[in-house]
């Protein structure tokens, strides 16, 4: 999968779920942080890695960030905040690992 989308020269190329999800129904296991750290390898540095998938607070942000993740999509780090002006501030904060 990965080989084809590099084939078709795009501008990002998106990974996941990284981790279990309750956002959305998928037929396989999570990714993974080792899978992360694998394709940021295989993926040319001018092509920005996303990650989604389970990244529901600042830790996994960081860990996704460290693993070569150039962006990450999240969903209920910021639906199941108590204050998501907070919830967005520290994930953004995160990236800065």
């Amino acid at each position: 999968e990965l080989s084809v989308a590099l084939g078709i020269q795009p501008s990002y190329i998106s990974l996941g779920p990284v981790y279990s999800t309750s956002s959305k129904n998928v037929n396989f296991d999570p990714q993974g942080l080792e899978t992360v750290c694998k394709w940021r390898e295989l993926i040319p540095e001018d092509v920005p890695l996303v990650v989604i998938g389970g990244i529901s607070n600042v830790e996994r942000v960081k860990e996704c960030r460290r693993a070569g993740a150039e962006c990450v999509a999240v969903i209920g780090a910021i639906t199941k905040a108590e204050d998501v002006n907070v919830a967005v501030d520290s994930l953004n904060d995160a990236m800065d690992v």
